[in-house]
């Protein structure tokens, strides 16, 4: 059985949304869903934006503002503010409208949104759906994201800056097998 949801995991920066923005490039997909656009400094971000996923086709130069920030924090040494009502409702929304892609982006699942039930259960209801999701999930445990490690449909890649390249030909070529079985 060909698992359709592919998530990668791995550590902060070895390219898991590099991968996925080349596959997308390379078959030319029609995508839906949702990426993370940040602020602030590689591993010390201030601010965290949920954005379309078509904002990969642009290198998530979406628009940030108050409606789409999900977490912020005013320095390095602060707790997070959490906005769970992005969650709820723009994640849900971009989750929503998904007919017409070829595969559905969740770029990235992590601890944010640990008390976003409206969230967390249409993310499910897309696992569930026909719809294959590609995404990116933290390396870490919640329940939420063990949860959904633990599904029968999960097909989870750890990626390095040593694999990636091999992870990426590997996801492009079931991503391609997943969408011709679909036709």
């Amino acid at each position: 059985m060909i698992k359709k949801n592919i998530f990668l995991t791995g550590s902060v920066g070895v390219g898991k949304s590099k991968i996925i923005s080349k596959v997308i490039k390379q078959l030319s997909l029609n995508i839906s869903g949702f990426s993370v656009a940040r602020e602030g400094k590689k591993n010390n971000w201030n601010s965290f934006y949920l954005v379309q996923a078509s904002s990969f086709n642009n290198n998530n130069q979406s628009k940030k503002s108050e409606f789409n920030r999900f977490a912020f924090r005013s320095d390095y040494s602060k707790n997070w503010e959490i906005n769970i009502r992005v969650f709820d409702k723009l994640g849900v929304q971009l989750l929503t409208n998904i007919d017409d892609a070829d595969v559905v982006i969740m770029d990235e699942l992590g601890r944010f949104e640990l008390t976003a039930f409206k969230f967390q259960k249409k993310v499910i209801e897309v696992l569930n759906s026909d719809k294959p999701v590609l995404g990116v999930i933290k390396d870490e445990s919640n329940v939420f994201l063990d949860d959904i490690r633990n599904r029968k449909d999960v097909q989870i890649f750890r990626v390095t800056l040593e694999n990636r390249e091999e992870v990426y030909k590997e996801v492009l070529f079931l991503i391609k097998q997943i969408i011709t079985l679909k036709e």
